[in-house]
């Protein structure tokens, strides 16, 4: 949105902690604690401490947020929510300037994304934060319903959903065999690929049971995991069992601008699995390449894929249906490059973030 911003021709001030310059990457996903870590004692120590620490974040974002209001005079201040935080708001509200928030998930709300060390606190965070914000983006129509449950008025919510930056389109007919060569794929091997964080929200391990079924049934195809996270150790195990661990290949982490040439070396884009709100990158830059997308029947995923066209859509968590859609892309190469060029046109005329930022500059014009 930054990047959008400035091609329309406004000035941006980014207001952030220093550590959001760190290295940008498809390492470990989510951070915090798990679910996992949850049930020892020490886990939840850790969750208690790492939630207050959240908390406390607040005084540091108010006072940065106040200073920088005061120094640039901007007409609208733009912040992605984030639980537990209010001091944008907070600052916001106090100087009367204009704040939009982009929702990307809730926490108290509908939809629960994290485990919450003070439940009371946050709901009522969140329940302030999202009736105070002048005007409030959110990524999907179920995002806007949950919205809509805090009393927020309808004209005071738009759906800007993720999208898609020209730029990153690769034309550099090197990079798909270069990528291939260097990770001992061969030019006509039909890859199948996944990009995020290996967690489990992600469907990591329904992908892992569809593997080696693929596999069994075309030799020749080979799958592309790209990213890392923490069931990285969990898949491979589970592929290795399976007798079909030389037909994958792991990347690990790897910087985000280089995702887009390893996302060219693929033919087909997976979505084994996602959530009921989320509007989900990977699937969009996938089409931005000109992939063959398959992805769960989810509502904000079937806002972009279009069945038979852009996409191939199956009913979640359904294994057959899963393999099946896989292996009809595999038999038939112009099938596959239908599909992708029709995903790769829609995104280009539909789904950019430059037409995202001008609705969003339009609407603060009524605030």
């Amino acid at each position: 949105m930054i990047t959008a911003f400035e091609s329309i021709g406004h000035q941006v001030t980014l207001v952030c902690p220093a550590y959001s310059k760190r290295a940008l990457g498809i390492s470990l996903g989510m951070t915090g604690v798990t679910a996992k870590e949850t049930q020892s004692a020490r886990g939840v120590i850790k969750l208690y401490f790492t939630q207050f620490l959240e908390l406390l974040y607040n005084f540091v974002s108010f006072l940065r947020l106040v200073w920088n209001i005061l120094r640039t005079q901007p007409d609208f201040v733009y912040e992605r929510y984030s639980c537990y935080h209010f001091g944008g708001v907070l600052a916001c509200w106090l100087l009367r300037t204009p704040i939009v928030l982009e929702v990307n998930s809730t926490y108290a709300g509908r939809f629960r994304r994290r485990q919450l060390a003070f439940p009371r606190i946050c709901r009522w965070i969140e329940f302030w934060v999202l009736r105070t914000s002048n005007l409030v983006c959110v990524v999907s129509q179920p995002l806007r319903f949950c919205v809509m449950d805090r009393q927020v008025p309808s004209e005071r919510i738009i759906v800007t959903p993720n999208s898609v930056n020209p730029n990153q389109l690769v034309i550099d007919v090197d990079s798909r065999s270069g990528i291939r060569r260097r990770l001992r794929i061969g030019n006509d091997s039909v890859v199948i690929g996944f990009v995020g964080s290996l967690r489990r929200w992600h469907g990591i391990e329904f992908l892992a049971q569809a593997i080696p079924r693929i596999v069994a049934k075309n030799p020749k195809c080979v799958f592309l995991i790209v990213g890392t996270g923490e069931l990285e150790g969990e898949l491979r195990r589970s592929i290795q069992e399976n007798n079909s661990l030389d037909s994958v290949r792991f990347t690990g982490g790897v910087p985000y601008q280089d995702v887009p040439q390893y996302i060219v070396a693929m033919d087909i884009g997976l979505m084994p699995d996602s959530n009921e709100w989320g509007s989900p990158m990977k699937i969009l830059e996938y089409m931005l390449q000109g992939k063959a997308v398959v992805a769960p029947k989810l509502g904000p995923i079937e806002e972009i894929l279009q069945n038979g066209k852009t996409g191939i859509l199956f009913d979640r968590l359904n294994l057959d249906e899963f393999v099946s859609a896989i292996l009809e892309l595999l038999e038939s190469e112009e099938f596959r490059k239908a599909i992708g060029c029709n995903a790769q046109d829609y995104v280009l005329s539909e789904r950019t973030w430059t037409a995202n930022a001008e609705k969003v500059v339009l609407a603060t014009q009524t605030l």
